[in-house]
């Protein structure tokens, strides 16, 4: 609470849309009680007013699992997923996510950029390849119902308008 205070001030923000606490890896690493601690935390926010929505981001889908089943004011979660990501078994992160109508923000989506082959400067020479690649990637993660939006990295202007082409362009691919 301290931290999303301090945030606040220094923002000149009376209230955050989003306050999700970053977990560390893997989130088992968290005993029950520092799990409790944490959704304590952040139903205080919510409570006084701080936070519209509270969440929480782990790069480990069997915690962010039980955290949904367990922790049932949790409404929005972040993990990495890829255009790479597969479809997951039975009993999955992403039937909890349907089950307890969670929101889902797919962070890293060009897979920390190795989907690509130039730098992603608009003047590379794989420009071209890498917008497309860009593209696609953003348009098979926005088919997944299970996902709300993925959570790019741009870094310019130009890769905003690309992205917004892809969005444009439907999830459907060809």
């Amino acid at each position: 609470m301290e931290s999303l205070e301090a945030l606040l001030r220094e923002t000149k923000q009376e209230y955050t849309d989003l306050w999700r606490i970053t977990c560390l890896e893997p989130g088992g690493r968290h005993s029950f009680n520092t799990s409790c601690e944490l959704v304590e935390a952040l139903e205080q926010a919510k409570k006084q007013g701080k936070a519209r929505f509270i969440g929480i981001s782990s790069h480990d889908p069997r915690w962010l699992k039980m955290m949904i089943e367990y922790f049932p004011q949790i409404e929005v979660i972040l993990f990495p997923y890829t255009a790479k990501s597969k479809a997951a078994p039975k009993n999955s992160l992403f039937d909890a996510v349907e089950k307890h109508d969670i929101g889902v923000f797919g962070i890293k989506p060009f897979a920390n950029n190795f989907l690509f082959k130039g730098s992603s400067a608009p003047n590379d020479p794989h420009a071209k390849v890498d917008d497309r690649r860009s593209r696609l990637a953003i348009r098979h993660i926005l088919s997944n119902p299970a996902i709300t939006a993925p959570i790019p990295g741009l870094i310019s202007t130009h890769q905003v308008d690309n992205v917004a082409e892809a969005v444009k362009e439907g999830c459907e691919l060809d």
